[in-house]
């Protein structure tokens, strides 16, 4: 086998195994009892099963907001296409689950990277597991990324409520 042919053979062995491990990079994961919540808002929230659920006996017009660091995993550099999946119940007009994907830059300045909005889907009395696709573009050396959530109840019988989300690099179409 000539040089020129092993390293050919070399370089495209070298870019199949770097094409595998991106797709099969591991996602970034949280539930939704793991987020870090205003101190005016403790009293509002619930956490168990790993949920995050606005309380029951809640005011109208309750928002609570939780915070979710997202971590630099190996894949999450440059410009990705990623999956959002976020399980979460939106029960009707009084109720609303949003996730914003943020970054909080050195400068002291906070960028939207997308919005995953419950009023996109139909509501539902229970739980539903849903999948964006969005792209970003990591550069964690411009400063830390994490999800914002904001649970809202509007009206009388509104119970929003986070059960888990995670960022996957993937091969969707935003």
């Amino acid at each position: 086998m000539s040089k020129s042919a092993f390293s050919l053979r070399l370089a495209t062995a070298t870019l199949l195994i770097a094409a595998a491990t991106a797709a099969t990079a591991a996602p970034w994961t949280s539930v939704g009892s793991a987020g870090v919540v205003d101190d005016a808002d403790t009293g509002l929230i619930d956490f168990a099963n790993g949920e995050a659920r606005l309380r029951g006996d809640a005011a109208t017009g309750s928002v609570v907001n939780l915070r979710y660091n997202v971590v630099a995993l190996e894949g999450f550099t440059g410009l990705n296409q990623v999956a959002w999946l976020a399980r979460f119940r939106d029960n009707g007009a009084g109720s609303r689950m949003r996730l914003y994907l943020r970054q909080y830059h050195p400068n002291g300045t906070t960028s939207t990277i997308d919005t995953f909005d419950s009023n996109s889907y139909a509501s539902a009395v229970g739980y539903q597991t849903r999948t964006r696709c969005t792209a970003v573009d990591w550069d964690f050396a411009d400063g830390p990324y994490y999800v914002e959530a904001e649970l809202t109840r509007s009206a009388d019988g509104g119970m929003p409520a986070l059960g888990l989300m995670s960022l996957t690099n993937a091969n969707c179409t935003p």
